[in-house]
């Protein structure tokens, strides 16, 4: 197959994924939504790029009528990484500086997209949060001996709580949109005879010590924080912790599989032990524990 025939079939994929978003599949669609445009970007050159777009954008109008605005909005929101990881890629970047920088363009556009909102449509976060958890917390309420207000109480201490984290949760969602992507991506190059730059394996990824003394001084500084606080510092800590547990966790999966790859074990087992890793919070002291430690040589041996 050309790679005209490659360009269509991908502008094809892409207004699939984009008639898919107003479904039950938006979820699974939006952590997929940027890889046809990451391999359009790559095949083609810039002004048959353009034009694949513009078609893509066309089409899903016409077809969705009314109904386009929310499918074009979210393609034109990762229209920006898309582009970028694209580039970055034929001019060979690592991929560690692919995923790197794809995080920070996401992170940067999330915060543009809620400071705009925030201006334009006066738009109280908070608020809405609230409102949202009020709502749901009313309906558990019904037929309860709960307090009449607890409701109202919780739903605001539920929405300033989120606001608090909003940081890590945009910073953790960056991430998984990035790596999804890149690994969807570099497979879909790659079956089309385009090499790709490949993220170092998962059994060698090691966190610096460093990130153990920051979590800890983070830790301790939430113990002296008021449960109430909404300062600078609570704000801080509020990010630091879920931020580094998180990393400490990924070190913990990539114990393993340097584990499983040392003793040989099926390639399977390592896959499923992360699972229970990734569910259950306090398993982050094994990867922590791993980066303190040479724990890698005491097993081995």
């Amino acid at each position: 197959m050309k790679i005209g025939w490659k360009s269509v079939a991908w502008s094809a994929a892409a207004l699939l994924l984009l008639l898919s978003i107003p479904t039950n599949l938006v979820v699974v669609t939006l952590f997929v939504l940027m890889v046809p445009m990451v391999v359009l970007c790559t095949l083609l050159k810039p002004i048959p790029y353009v034009l694949h777009l513009l078609g893509i954008g066309i089409a899903a109008y016409v077809l969705l009528g009314s109904y386009s605005l929310v499918p074009l909005t979210f393609g034109f929101f990762f229209l920006i990484p898309s582009s970028v990881m694209g580039y970055m890629y034929k001019k060979h970047a690592s991929a560690r500086t692919v995923v790197t920088v794809t995080i920070v363009i996401l992170v940067a556009q999330f915060l543009a997209e809620l400071a705009i909102f925030s201006i334009q449509y006066d738009f109280d976060l908070s608020t809405q949060l609230s409102g949202l958890f009020e709502e749901a917390l009313k309906q558990m309420q019904t037929g309860t001996l709960l307090p009449s207000d607890w409701a109202s109480t919780t739903a605001v201490s539920l929405g300033d709580a989120v606001l608090n984290m909003l940081p890590a949760l945009l910073l953790l969602s960056s991430f998984a949109f990035a790596i999804v992507t890149h690994a969807l991506s570099r497979r879909a190059l790659g079956l089309m005879g385009i090499v790709a730059p490949a993220m170092s394996p998962l059994r060698n990824w090691m966190l610096p010590r460093s990130l153990i003394f920051y979590y800890l001084l983070a830790l301790i500084v939430s113990y002296f924080i008021p449960a109430d606080s909404n300062g600078f510092w609570s704000t801080v800590t509020a990010n630091a912790v879920p931020i580094l547990r998180f990393a400490f966790t990924v070190q913990a999966i990539a114990f393993f599989f340097y584990l499983a790859d040392a003793k040989r074990w099926p390639r399977i087992a390592p896959v499923l032990i992360a699972i229970p890793l990734l569910l259950y919070p306090p398993f982050y002291l094994i990867g922590l524990l791993d980066a303190a430690f040479p724990l890698r040589k005491y097993f081995v041996k």
